[in-house]
Protein backbone atom coordinates (compact mmCIF):
# COMPACT_ATOMS: atom_id res chain seq x y z
CA UNK A 1 0.00 0.00 0.00
CA UNK A 2 2.75 2.20 0.65
CA UNK A 3 4.47 1.90 -2.37
CA UNK A 4 1.09 2.57 -4.36
CA UNK A 5 0.65 5.52 -2.63
CA UNK A 6 4.90 7.02 -3.14
CA UNK A 7 4.24 5.78 -6.65
CA UNK A 8 1.00 7.97 -7.21
CA UNK A 9 3.23 11.00 -5.19
CA UNK A 10 5.60 10.63 -8.44
CA UNK A 11 2.93 10.04 -11.29
CA UNK A 12 1.17 13.13 -9.56
CA UNK A 13 4.86 15.26 -9.44
CA UNK A 14 5.85 14.36 -12.97
CA UNK A 15 2.59 15.69 -14.13
CA UNK A 16 2.56 18.86 -12.09
CA UNK A 17 6.24 19.46 -13.82
CA UNK A 18 5.24 18.93 -16.98
CA UNK A 19 2.57 21.15 -16.70
CA UNK A 20 5.08 24.17 -15.33
CA UNK A 21 6.75 22.82 -18.30
CA UNK A 22 3.92 23.73 -21.18
CA UNK A 23 3.40 27.33 -18.99
CA UNK A 24 6.91 28.07 -19.37
CA UNK A 25 6.92 27.15 -23.08
CA UNK A 26 3.92 29.08 -23.68
CA UNK A 27 4.92 31.96 -21.56
CA UNK A 28 8.64 32.58 -23.30
CA UNK A 29 6.52 31.91 -26.78
CA UNK A 30 4.98 35.06 -26.30
CA UNK A 31 6.56 38.29 -28.09
CA UNK A 32 4.77 41.37 -25.94
CA UNK A 33 2.39 43.16 -26.84
CA UNK A 34 0.79 46.60 -28.42
CA UNK A 35 0.76 49.82 -25.99
CA UNK A 36 -1.98 52.71 -27.33
CA UNK A 37 -1.37 55.86 -25.18
CA UNK A 38 -4.73 58.02 -26.13
CA UNK A 39 -6.68 60.54 -25.27
CA UNK A 40 -10.75 60.48 -25.14
CA UNK A 41 -13.41 62.41 -26.21
CA UNK A 42 -14.75 63.26 -22.88
CA UNK A 43 -11.06 63.56 -21.23
CA UNK A 44 -9.49 65.41 -24.29
CA UNK A 45 -5.81 65.95 -23.36
CA UNK A 46 -5.31 63.24 -20.67
CA UNK A 47 -3.29 60.12 -21.40
CA UNK A 48 -5.23 56.79 -20.97
CA UNK A 49 -3.56 53.20 -21.77
CA UNK A 50 -5.29 50.15 -23.71
CA UNK A 51 -3.85 46.78 -24.96
CA UNK A 52 -3.84 44.43 -27.58
CA UNK A 53 -2.03 41.25 -28.15
CA UNK A 54 -2.59 40.78 -31.76
CA UNK A 55 -3.00 44.91 -32.65
CA UNK A 56 -6.74 43.98 -33.29
CA UNK A 57 -8.39 43.47 -30.09
CA UNK A 58 -7.84 46.32 -27.79
CA UNK A 59 -9.37 46.48 -24.47
CA UNK A 60 -8.53 49.73 -22.10
CA UNK A 61 -7.01 49.70 -18.68
CA UNK A 62 -7.35 51.25 -14.90
CA UNK A 63 -10.49 50.76 -15.50
CA UNK A 64 -11.27 53.21 -18.18
CA UNK A 65 -9.48 56.09 -15.76
CA UNK A 66 -6.07 58.25 -17.00
CA UNK A 67 -2.79 56.62 -16.12
CA UNK A 68 -0.69 59.98 -15.61
CA UNK A 69 -1.16 63.93 -15.48
CA UNK A 70 -0.22 63.98 -18.81
CA UNK A 71 -1.36 66.48 -20.74
CA UNK A 72 -1.43 66.42 -24.50
CA UNK A 73 -1.47 64.25 -27.38
CA UNK A 74 0.40 61.29 -26.82
CA UNK A 75 2.97 60.42 -29.27
CA UNK A 76 5.74 58.24 -28.07
CA UNK A 77 9.53 58.32 -28.97
CA UNK A 78 11.92 55.82 -28.23
CA UNK A 79 14.73 57.61 -27.28
CA UNK A 80 19.08 56.92 -27.18
CA UNK A 81 18.98 56.05 -24.06
CA UNK A 82 16.02 53.32 -23.97
CA UNK A 83 13.69 55.53 -22.44
CA UNK A 84 10.45 56.79 -23.99
CA UNK A 85 9.87 60.15 -24.58
CA UNK A 86 6.54 62.54 -24.79
CA UNK A 87 6.03 66.44 -25.53
CA UNK A 88 2.78 67.73 -23.43
CA UNK A 89 1.48 70.88 -21.94
CA UNK A 90 1.90 71.94 -18.26
CA UNK A 91 -2.01 72.50 -17.19
CA UNK A 92 -2.35 76.47 -16.39
CA UNK A 93 1.22 77.76 -17.31
CA UNK A 94 0.78 76.33 -21.40
CA UNK A 95 4.75 75.69 -21.38
CA UNK A 96 5.67 72.22 -23.30
CA UNK A 97 7.21 69.86 -21.51
CA UNK A 98 8.91 67.16 -21.91
CA UNK A 99 7.65 63.40 -20.11
CA UNK A 100 10.09 60.39 -19.52
CA UNK A 101 9.71 56.41 -18.25
CA UNK A 102 11.95 53.95 -18.33
CA UNK A 103 9.08 51.31 -17.74
CA UNK A 104 5.99 52.55 -19.61
CA UNK A 105 4.16 52.69 -15.92
CA UNK A 106 5.42 55.88 -14.43
CA UNK A 107 5.64 58.89 -16.34
CA UNK A 108 7.44 61.74 -14.73
CA UNK A 109 8.25 65.49 -16.64
CA UNK A 110 11.93 65.69 -17.26
CA UNK A 111 12.26 69.22 -18.00
CA UNK A 112 10.72 72.11 -19.56
CA UNK A 113 11.06 73.28 -23.22
CA UNK A 114 11.19 76.72 -24.21
CA UNK A 115 8.00 77.80 -25.95
CA UNK A 116 10.21 80.06 -27.94
CA UNK A 117 11.50 76.69 -29.43
CA UNK A 118 8.39 76.43 -31.43
CA UNK A 119 7.98 80.24 -32.83
CA UNK A 120 7.10 80.97 -36.36
CA UNK A 121 6.85 84.29 -36.73
CA UNK A 122 9.01 84.64 -38.50
CA UNK A 123 7.38 82.20 -41.36
CA UNK A 124 4.66 84.02 -40.84
CA UNK A 125 2.51 81.15 -38.61
CA UNK A 126 1.40 81.33 -34.93
CA UNK A 127 1.77 78.10 -33.41
CA UNK A 128 -1.31 77.77 -30.74
CA UNK A 129 -0.04 77.43 -27.00
CA UNK A 130 -3.04 75.12 -26.21
CA UNK A 131 -1.31 72.13 -27.45
CA UNK A 132 1.69 73.13 -29.90
CA UNK A 133 0.27 71.80 -32.88
CA UNK A 134 0.02 68.12 -31.71
CA UNK A 135 3.93 67.37 -31.50
CA UNK A 136 5.37 64.27 -32.76
CA UNK A 137 9.04 63.53 -32.01
CA UNK A 138 11.24 60.46 -33.78
CA UNK A 139 15.25 60.03 -32.87
CA UNK A 140 17.41 59.42 -35.98
CA UNK A 141 20.20 57.23 -34.43
CA UNK A 142 22.00 58.36 -38.01
CA UNK A 143 22.54 62.08 -36.65
CA UNK A 144 22.07 61.32 -33.10
CA UNK A 145 19.01 63.73 -33.07
CA UNK A 146 15.65 64.02 -32.39
CA UNK A 147 13.69 65.65 -34.68
CA UNK A 148 10.07 67.25 -33.19
CA UNK A 149 7.22 68.45 -35.95
CA UNK A 150 4.38 70.13 -35.52
CA UNK A 151 1.63 72.25 -37.58
CA UNK A 152 0.73 75.94 -37.47
CA UNK A 153 -1.49 78.20 -39.40
CA UNK A 154 -1.43 81.81 -40.44
CA UNK A 155 -0.40 84.05 -37.62
CA UNK A 156 -3.52 86.53 -38.75
CA UNK A 157 -5.85 83.72 -39.06
CA UNK A 158 -8.30 82.60 -36.42
CA UNK A 159 -11.06 79.84 -36.08
CA UNK A 160 -14.56 79.77 -34.34
CA UNK A 161 -16.04 76.84 -35.15
CA UNK A 162 -17.63 78.16 -38.08
CA UNK A 163 -16.80 75.81 -41.24
CA UNK A 164 -16.58 78.59 -43.72
CA UNK A 165 -15.29 80.95 -41.31
CA UNK A 166 -12.89 78.47 -40.10
CA UNK A 167 -11.57 76.77 -44.01
CA UNK A 168 -8.83 79.70 -44.54
CA UNK A 169 -7.13 78.83 -41.60
CA UNK A 170 -7.04 75.11 -42.01
CA UNK A 171 -5.64 75.17 -45.76
CA UNK A 172 -2.86 77.53 -44.26
CA UNK A 173 -1.80 74.70 -41.63
CA UNK A 174 2.18 73.68 -42.90
CA UNK A 175 4.07 70.92 -40.89
CA UNK A 176 7.72 72.52 -39.02
CA UNK A 177 10.30 71.23 -37.33
CA UNK A 178 13.24 71.47 -35.00
CA UNK A 179 16.31 69.28 -34.06
CA UNK A 180 17.46 69.04 -30.81
CA UNK A 181 20.20 66.17 -29.52
CA UNK A 182 19.79 67.18 -25.53
CA UNK A 183 16.75 68.59 -25.32
CA UNK A 184 18.64 72.28 -24.15
CA UNK A 185 19.36 73.63 -27.52
CA UNK A 186 17.23 73.28 -30.44
CA UNK A 187 17.99 74.44 -33.94
CA UNK A 188 15.38 77.53 -35.98
CA UNK A 189 11.98 76.15 -37.07
CA UNK A 190 11.51 75.23 -40.63
CA UNK A 191 9.14 74.19 -43.40
CA UNK A 192 9.55 70.56 -43.44
CA UNK A 193 7.54 69.76 -46.46
CA UNK A 194 7.79 71.92 -49.71
CA UNK A 195 5.42 70.48 -52.48
CA UNK A 196 5.61 71.31 -55.99
CA UNK A 197 3.03 71.26 -58.58
CA UNK A 198 -0.68 69.91 -57.50
CA UNK A 199 0.46 69.68 -53.75
CA UNK A 200 2.27 73.10 -53.84
CA UNK A 201 -0.43 74.76 -51.37
CA UNK A 202 -1.50 71.24 -49.71
CA UNK A 203 -1.52 71.91 -45.86
CA UNK A 204 -0.12 69.20 -43.92
CA UNK A 205 -0.71 67.80 -40.00
CA UNK A 206 0.53 64.93 -37.75
CA UNK A 207 3.65 64.30 -39.44
CA UNK A 208 5.51 61.12 -38.43
CA UNK A 209 8.50 60.26 -39.76
CA UNK A 210 10.25 56.40 -39.50
CA UNK A 211 13.39 55.08 -41.64
CA UNK A 212 12.86 51.90 -43.39
CA UNK A 213 15.31 50.15 -45.08
CA UNK A 214 17.65 53.55 -45.73
CA UNK A 215 14.51 55.61 -46.32
CA UNK A 216 12.52 58.50 -44.68
CA UNK A 217 9.01 57.93 -44.72
CA UNK A 218 6.44 60.63 -43.53
CA UNK A 219 2.63 59.57 -43.08
CA UNK A 220 0.90 62.81 -43.42
CA UNK A 221 -2.74 64.18 -43.14
CA UNK A 222 -4.06 66.66 -45.80
CA UNK A 223 -5.65 69.16 -44.66
CA UNK A 224 -7.40 70.26 -47.98
CA UNK A 225 -11.22 70.05 -48.55
CA UNK A 226 -13.63 68.44 -50.79
CA UNK A 227 -13.52 70.75 -53.67
CA UNK A 228 -9.83 71.57 -53.50
CA UNK A 229 -8.69 68.87 -54.54
CA UNK A 230 -10.79 65.92 -56.68
CA UNK A 231 -9.54 62.81 -54.34
CA UNK A 232 -7.26 62.27 -51.65
CA UNK A 233 -8.18 64.91 -48.90
CA UNK A 234 -8.67 64.66 -45.28
CA UNK A 235 -6.86 61.46 -45.64
CA UNK A 236 -3.13 60.18 -45.07
CA UNK A 237 -0.27 60.21 -47.33
CA UNK A 238 2.80 58.97 -47.96
CA UNK A 239 6.33 60.98 -48.92
CA UNK A 240 9.88 60.23 -48.76
CA UNK A 241 13.25 61.12 -48.65
CA UNK A 242 17.19 60.10 -48.40
CA UNK A 243 17.14 63.07 -45.48
CA UNK A 244 15.78 63.40 -42.34
CA UNK A 245 14.79 67.02 -42.72
CA UNK A 246 14.16 66.46 -46.80
CA UNK A 247 13.53 67.31 -49.31
CA UNK A 248 10.49 64.95 -49.67
CA UNK A 249 8.96 64.11 -52.66
CA UNK A 250 5.59 64.95 -53.68
CA UNK A 251 2.78 63.09 -51.48
CA UNK A 252 1.22 59.55 -53.51
CA UNK A 253 -2.32 58.81 -53.74
CA UNK A 254 -4.01 58.80 -50.13
CA UNK A 255 -3.21 55.44 -48.49
CA UNK A 256 -6.59 55.57 -46.33
CA UNK A 257 -10.37 56.89 -46.72
CA UNK A 258 -10.81 60.66 -46.34
CA UNK A 259 -11.76 62.42 -42.52
CA UNK A 260 -9.10 60.53 -40.93
CA UNK A 261 -5.63 61.88 -39.35
CA UNK A 262 -3.47 61.02 -35.74
CA UNK A 263 -1.59 58.15 -37.57
CA UNK A 264 0.42 55.88 -35.79
CA UNK A 265 2.25 52.95 -37.17
CA UNK A 266 3.88 49.78 -36.07
CA UNK A 267 4.76 46.67 -37.59
CA UNK A 268 2.61 43.43 -37.55
CA UNK A 269 3.22 41.09 -34.55
CA UNK A 270 4.87 38.66 -37.30
CA UNK A 271 6.95 41.63 -38.59
CA UNK A 272 5.96 40.79 -41.73
CA UNK A 273 4.32 44.11 -42.42
CA UNK A 274 2.85 47.10 -41.23
CA UNK A 275 -0.05 48.48 -39.52
CA UNK A 276 -1.55 52.17 -39.95
CA UNK A 277 -3.88 53.42 -37.57
CA UNK A 278 -6.22 56.31 -37.54
CA UNK A 279 -8.25 58.13 -36.34
CA UNK A 280 -11.42 57.73 -38.09
CA UNK A 281 -12.21 61.45 -36.31
CA UNK A 282 -13.83 62.35 -34.13
CA UNK A 283 -13.71 59.24 -31.89
CA UNK A 284 -13.45 55.68 -34.02
CA UNK A 285 -9.74 54.50 -34.45
CA UNK A 286 -9.60 52.29 -37.49
CA UNK A 287 -6.64 50.31 -38.97
CA UNK A 288 -5.10 49.83 -42.09
CA UNK A 289 -2.51 47.28 -43.28
CA UNK A 290 0.22 46.69 -45.87
CA UNK A 291 3.10 44.05 -46.03
CA UNK A 292 4.68 47.03 -47.42
CA UNK A 293 5.63 50.41 -46.33
CA UNK A 294 4.97 52.49 -49.26
CA UNK A 295 1.38 50.30 -49.52
CA UNK A 296 -1.19 49.40 -50.83
CA UNK A 297 -2.80 49.73 -47.70
CA UNK A 298 -6.28 47.87 -46.54
CA UNK A 299 -8.81 48.23 -44.36
CA UNK A 300 -9.24 45.63 -41.60
CA UNK A 301 -11.78 45.49 -39.04
CA UNK A 302 -10.68 46.07 -35.08
CA UNK A 303 -12.40 46.19 -31.87
CA UNK A 304 -11.24 49.47 -31.25
CA UNK A 305 -11.10 51.13 -27.76
CA UNK A 306 -12.70 54.43 -27.00
CA UNK A 307 -9.52 56.82 -28.19
CA UNK A 308 -8.76 59.79 -30.10
CA UNK A 309 -5.72 61.10 -30.73
CA UNK A 310 -2.69 58.95 -29.62
CA UNK A 311 0.57 56.55 -30.26
CA UNK A 312 1.09 52.88 -30.62
CA UNK A 313 4.26 51.04 -29.72
CA UNK A 314 5.06 47.30 -29.70
CA UNK A 315 6.47 46.35 -26.28
CA UNK A 316 8.65 42.90 -25.08
CA UNK A 317 6.92 40.72 -23.12
CA UNK A 318 8.27 41.13 -20.09
CA UNK A 319 7.55 45.37 -20.39
CA UNK A 320 4.28 44.14 -21.96
CA UNK A 321 3.00 42.00 -18.64
CA UNK A 322 4.24 44.52 -16.08
CA UNK A 323 2.36 46.87 -17.82
CA UNK A 324 -0.98 44.85 -17.35
CA UNK A 325 -0.28 43.97 -13.69
CA UNK A 326 0.50 47.51 -12.85
CA UNK A 327 -3.08 48.59 -14.81
CA UNK A 328 -5.29 45.81 -14.95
Amino acid sequence: MKQLFYCILILISCMSCNSCSSNEQEESSRNGGYIFAHMTNDAYGSMFYSVSDDGINWRTLNQGKKISEYRGHPDFCLGKDGRYYMIGIQAGTRQPVLWATKSMITWEIEKNIPASAFDVSDLGHKTDQAWYGAPKMYYDEDSDQYIITWHAAKKELTTNGNEEHDKPFWRSIRTFYILTSDFVSFTKPRRLFNFTGIHEDMPTMDAIIRKVDGKYYSFVKDERWPGDVAEGYKAIHITKSDNLTGPYENPGKAVTDTWREAQTLVRNPKDTGWYLFVEEYPIKYTLYTSSNIEGPYVRKEITAPNARHGSIIHVDETTYRAILKAYQ
